[in-house]
């Protein structure tokens, strides 16, 4: 009987220890996802070289290095990186002059036919998407940075590209970026490839054009 009278008392003991730790502190919020898109601007299609003005072609590269990428509130910030998993890539490469046919299937070097603005369009690529606490930000920091731009039609060119001396790689996006918890937030985001460039000696300035179109949540 004095057994079982001292089990309880030390069940009633610990259940007051545990009933005085409690604090007025909430639980913490569920993250959600923002996620950020970067394609080319359907109107920029050509650039002049040498007097020739280039056509589609299923070889053209323009790659762009999207890195560095942070979310923020004043001086809060969350760090985005490439996707949601836990290896936390903070960059990714994309094919500015990528194209894709209206069906949404990518163009390769095994497609044939003549490429054009009517039949194709610039394919969308994620460069981000990754968990964030749920909030409201005035800022989307990301570098954007490029090395060499090569086309084939009519003439095969390959070309230097570099951010003009003295800028920065990191870019801001001022604007209300809200994310909701367990709720995924969608920034559009656009550059003009072509008139991103100028020319310089042997290469080109990368004066990048770049341009949030869409916040949306999903």
């Amino acid at each position: 009987m004095s057994t079982r009278c001292g089990v309880l008392a030390a069940i009633i003991l610990l259940t007051w220890v545990l009933d005085g730790c409690k604090t007025s502190v909430e639980p913490s919020p569920s993250p959600g996802i923002l996620r950020v898109t970067l394609k080319s601007t359907e109107s920029d299609t050509n650039i002049v070289l040498l007097n020739d003005t280039s056509h589609f072609s299923r070889w053209d590269n323009f790659g762009m290095v999207v890195s560095q990428g942070r979310l923020s509130q004043g001086d809060s910030y969350a760090a985005i990186y490439s996707n949601s998993s836990s290896a936390r890539i903070t960059s990714d490469t994309i094919n500015a002059l990528g194209r894709e046919w209206l069906n949404g299937q990518a163009i390769t070097y095994l497609d044939t036919a003549t490429i054009t603005p009517q039949n194709s369009r610039f394919r969308k690529y994620t460069i981000f998407e990754s968990y964030v606490p749920p909030g409201t930000y005035d800022r989307l920091t990301f570098a954007l940075t490029a090395s060499e731009m090569e086309i084939f039609i009519p003439k095969h060119y390959l070309n230097p590209v570099g951010l003009p001396p003295g800028v920065a790689p990191s870019m801001d996006f001022t604007g209300t970026f809200t994310v909701r918890e367990n709720g995924v937030t969608q920034v559009d985001v656009e550059v003009l490839p072509y008139k991103s460039l100028r020319r310089y000696q042997d290469q080109f300035y990368f004066e990048r054009q770049v341009t949030v179109v869409r916040v949306q949540a999903l």
